[in-house]
Order: structure tokens, then sequence, then C-alpha cells
């Protein structure tokens, strides 16, 4: 596609149910899963085990390819529009597979720095999405003052130098957004998100957000990503069925 937004040529794969054309629009259940800081929209798929569980799991499935961009329109790099680009994407998808508007057939995941995006984006959309599932993500961030080794180093080309501005984009301050929504966290416990992911958990305790919280075992890695997709699949089809 051509991203008005980012002015230049943008990919995007979208995994569709056997035959697809049969669903009736209005029962079309979509999936929005963001990628990791790294990985692009084929890391998934170029995944023979993750390939087949998306392929099966009856869901309209949407990965962009957000670069480097945070899923966030940056205020340091003006022209860099990640979440206008991500509003784009989805608005091109939706009209060429007549994707329902009813945000109660509409899901978000992501992992890493998509389970940041993710987060970020459904709190900054509220009633857009019935469920959300963020899997290592980093979910009390950009921000100081974490323990030694639970910790990532903010970047200040994407997120600029002030604390004050950077308060502005962690999740943790806006959860109380997510209310209504269907909530699943996934973190690990030898990541360096782990404590973030604790953070969050507890505020959406203390705002009395129900949410499901699952500690796997492993680091930030990959096979942590491969290991949380089938619980992400399940929530999400669960929520989507339901509504």
């Amino acid at each position: 596609m051509e991203s008005a937004s980012l002015k230049k040529t943008k990919r995007a794969v979208v995994v569709l149910p056997e035959e697809w054309q049969s669903i009736k629009p209005a029962e079309r259940r979509t999936l929005v899963i963001l990628h990791g800081r790294g990985r692009h929209e084929r890391s998934l798929i170029d995944d023979k085990l993750i390939r087949q569980q998306l392929l099966g799991s009856g869901l309209f499935i949407i990965l962009p390819d957000g670069d480097d961009g945070w899923y966030i329109n940056s205020p340091e790099r003006k022209q860099d529009v990640y979440e206008t680009y991500l509003e784009e994407v989805l608005a091109k998808v939706a009209n060429k597979y007549d994707l329902p508007e009813n945000g109660k057939q509409w899901a978000i995941a992501g992992w890493s720095m998509g389970g940041f995006g993710c987060v970020n984006f459904a709190e900054r959309h509220p009633g857009r999405f019935a469920a959300l599932s963020s899997i290592i993500g980093l979910l009390d961030f950009p921000r100081n003052g974490l323990p030694e080794g639970q910790s990532y180093k903010v970047p200040v080309e994407r997120f600029g130098c002030d604390e004050a501005e950077w308060a502005a984009f962690n999740p943790l301050n806006r959860a109380e957004q997510l209310k209504g929504m269907s909530v699943l966290i996934v973190t690990a416990d030898q990541a360096f998100d782990r404590t973030m992911n604790e953070h969050f958990r507890d505020r959406l305790t203390a705002l009395e957000i129900p949410h499901q919280y699952v500690e796997l075992k492993g680091g930030h890695t990959f096979p942590v990503v491969r290991a949380a997709i089938p619980l992400v699949l399940a929530h999400t089809q669960r929520v989507l069925t339901r509504n």
C-alpha cells in the first residue's frame, strides 16, 4: 500500500479464514497483531507453527509493518506518525475485506514493542477493540527508575528527552481507558519487562479492571512469544465469539 501518512510504500500481511468469503461481513472477527522491535510483518507467518495456528483460528488477522516506530506519532521525528499510519492500515484492510465497524468484533495484540504499541493504541482509541493481549510488552515505559535488569533504554530519538513528555506515552498512566475491554497480559519470569508488567497488573487491579495475568517460563524472547500465541488466540476467540 502507499501510505499517505508516512509518504512511502508499506506492506501488511492479512491472514484469512478458509472460505472467508462465505462469512457474513457482520460476523467477521478481526485480530490485529503488532510486531516487536527488529521484527516485521512476516515474523509470525514465517514461523511454521504460528502460521498454522493463525490460519486455523477462524479470525481475520492483520499484521502491519511498524518499522521501529513504536506505533506512536513521534514528538521528535515529526514525519514518523506511526499511530496515524496504524489507523490508516486498519481502515484500508477493513475496506478491502468488508470488516465490520463494530468494535465488539475487533481485538488487538502485540509483543515487546508491539505489546507497548497495542496497549497504547487501545487506550487512545477507547471502544475500538473488545479484547487486548500484550506479550512481554513494555507496559510501564518510557521511564527511568526501574530496577537494574528490569528496564529498557528509552529511544530518545523517537520519544525525545523530556521525561514529562514520556509520561504521556506510558500506558500505565492511561490504564483507566481499558475499562470494558477484556485484557490479557503475558510476561515471563526471566524477562526484563516483568516488573513493568507487574506494575501494569497492579494498576489494573487498583482500577478494578478485570484482567488475566500469565507469567511463562523464559526471557524476553521469541520462544516466549511462540508459547503465548495460543493463549492470545484463545482469549480473542472467546471474547469475540461471545460478542
